[in-house]
């Protein structure tokens, strides 16, 4: 990995890893039940795991955040029907379709109507070690950030208790975990750096 970019409106690239985050529009929540946080993530399972290897990732009441690696173009069927100049345009489709999906669900859901996510997902391309390592820690402490919960392990939406645990799961928790070393030494960077340079610019007040 090298530098991180800036460029918050990355085009999509198969064999690189984004920071992919949104917010609701306006005061409104993303989500407001048990199940509003379940359909997310079953949602994400159909639509992204199928062109991506899922990292990281964190839901709170108005936003949320994913740390994911597209996957390369032999590992994606679809791929093999479309030229290689379309690949990003068709992986932002899907994301589209993810979260197009979840809007209709929850606006049906909970008797609203119009846009739920304030504007297009934002996508930061990661190319840096330090920064992957940065981001792991800063989603998973994301709740703590916002108040909702003391631990770390108190959030049950976030990829934090998935990544420690040996239970089976759809994350890439082997390597994740070897940025870290170990597990032990995932709980224990978590654990001491509560904070690193850098990471307030990517809170979603």
């Amino acid at each position: 990995m090298r530098k991180k970019s800036t460029n918050r409106l990355e085009i999509l690239a198969c064999g690189e890893t984004y920071h992919i985050y949104n917010k609701a529009v306006g005061g409104e929540l993303l989500f407001k039940t048990n199940f509003d946080y379940a359909f997310f993530l079953k949602r994400m399972n159909k639509y992204i795991l199928p062109v991506a290897k899922i990292y990281a990732y964190c839901l709170i009441p108005n936003h949320f955040h994913l740390l994911l690696k597209i996957k390369e173009p032999l590992e994606i069927p679809k791929f093999q029907k479309i030229s290689e100049d379309d690949y990003s345009d068709y992986l932002i489709h899907v994301f589209g379709n993810f979260f197009n999906s979840y809007s209709k669900s929850f606006n049906k859901i909970h008797s609203r109507s119009g846009r739920l996510f304030i504007q297009s997902f934002k996508r930061i391309l990661v190319e840096d070690e330090d920064y992957f390592i940065l981001l792991v820690n800063y989603i998973h402490r994301n709740p703590i950030h916002h108040g909702l919960v003391r631990e770390l392990a108190d959030w049950k939406y976030s990829s934090y208790k998935s990544i420690i645990s040996k239970k089976p799961t759809n994350l890439d928790r082997e390597e994740v975990i070897s940025f870290f070393d170990s597990v032990r030494d995932f709980i224990i960077f978590h654990e001491e750096n509560k904070q690193k340079p850098g990471a307030e610019g990517f809170y979603l007040e």
